[in-house]
């Protein structure tokens, strides 16, 4: 295996990325990866959160023969610009451009090529493909095709639900964190009302910095009319316990999309792509980062490319 540090242009700012190669004599089929949502590094790793996402799976896929290009979000990791500054549109362009170093490599068989998204990853994926036929193929992980308004009052439901059926410190730490910032639920609903009576970049809900021009353009997103658009061969993966992403949504893009879509939900993985042998919870995400991704997933998407 060979790694190599890239710079891709976007515009005004530069990002920062891996590509990583079975072997530096050959040409392979290649995937680019899409992060989810959030100041996410190449890796999938933030502040306070190391999920070592997308470096597990480039590494697996080039003992298999399949090359991968990931990189940091504008403003996060070793790229340049400003995370707050950026709305979602800005970060299809910046997946674009990636893709577009990707198949300027000289170890990438341009007939092979694919997207690999996860969560907000697994929409942008799709509107890449709109501008780029040639993709072999789309690997969505734990997409979602409900509204995003309606997912985010969804999990802020389930917190309190979860934090309700606490017992001891643990609820009584929940409750605290409630009455000083508000219920989940109330909140969201401020953060809405808040992003969308302003056209500024970003706002402070309470202590915390949001990217609303981000927000704004999520929520105006007709995720409907992005899978029905798209054309190009989709692997659907879902885990499920995920409780940020309907599993079952996958079959609704399946019926949406006009491209042979094959799916896949993997018993008892959660959005973390972690298996959680417990009833799931979005409280205790903490105790599943150690665990390993879901080998299963890997191998998946390895069989679907080789297919």
């Amino acid at each position: 295996m060979y790694e190599q540090e890239i710079e891709i242009r976007s515009g005004d700012f530069v990002l920062a990325g891996t590509l990583t190669v079975p072997d530096t004599h050959g040409k392979y089929p290649a995937v680019l990866m899409v992060h989810g949502s959030g100041p996410l590094d190449r890796n999938q790793n933030m502040k306070g959160q190391r999920l070592d996402i997308f470096n597990v799976i480039a590494h697996v896929l080039a003992e298999n023969g399949i090359a991968s290009l990931r990189y940091d979000k504008r403003g996060c990791g070793d790229s340049s610009g400003d995370y707050m500054k950026a709305g979602h549109s800005d970060l299809v362009t910046d997946a674009a451009h990636s893709l577009e170093a990707l198949i300027g490599s000289e170890w990438i068989a341009k007939d092979s090529l694919y997207v690999l998204g996860h969560s907000e990853g697994c929409i942008i994926a799709p509107q890449i493909s709109l501008h780029s036929p040639a993709l072999a193929g789309l690997i969505l992980l734990c997409p979602f095709i409900e509204k995003l308004d309606s997912v985010l009052f969804r999990q802020a439901a389930q917190i309190e639900k979860e934090v309700d059926s606490l017992r001891g410190f643990s609820r009584f730490f929940y409750k605290a964190l409630f009455w000083i910032f508000g219920r989940p639920s109330s909140t969201q609903q401020k953060l809405l009302y808040k992003v969308k009576a302003t056209d500024s970049a970003a706002v402070r809900v309470g202590l915390s910095k949001f990217p609303a021009k981000w927000l704004r353009e999520m929520l105006a997103l007709d995720l409907n009319s992005i899978f029905a658009s798209t054309h190009t061969p989709m692997l659907l993966i879902a885990g499920e316990k995920d409780l940020q992403c309907d599993p079952e949504d996958i079959f609704r893009i399946e019926k949406t999309a006009q491209s042979r879509c094959e799916t896949l939900v993997v018993e008892g993985m959660t959005h973390l792509l972690r298996v959680d042998d417990n009833p799931p919870t979005l409280t205790g995400y903490a105790s599943l980062i150690d665990q390993p991704i879901e080998r299963a997933v890997i191998e998946k998407i390895i069989q679907w490319i080789n297919q």
